[in-house]
């Protein structure tokens, strides 16, 4: 598997990305930061700084007093 350069973010931030989009796309809602973990197999402190960086970077949006407040402003592919 070769690492690729996904426009600006490395590639866990894009495995990230995938993931909460997945999620979002079955499921209808965005995960929480507890599901995003798990469905990475991520401690939750790796998950929370990985949404913070996407944030920085313009792909996601975070709303505020919210469990799912995770929402993607673009996506990768």
């Amino acid at each position: 598997m070769s690492k690729q350069k996904t426009e600006g973010i490395t590639e866990p931030q894009a495995r990230t990305l995938r993931a909460i989009c997945q999620i979002l796309d079955s499921t209808g809602l965005p995960p929480t930061v507890k599901e995003l973990a798990e469905a990475l197999g991520i401690s939750h402190a790796s998950a929370h700084e990985q949404i913070a960086q996407l944030v920085r970077k313009g792909y996601l949006k975070k709303e505020d007093r919210k469990a799912r407040s995770i929402v993607v402003i673009k996506r990768t592919e």
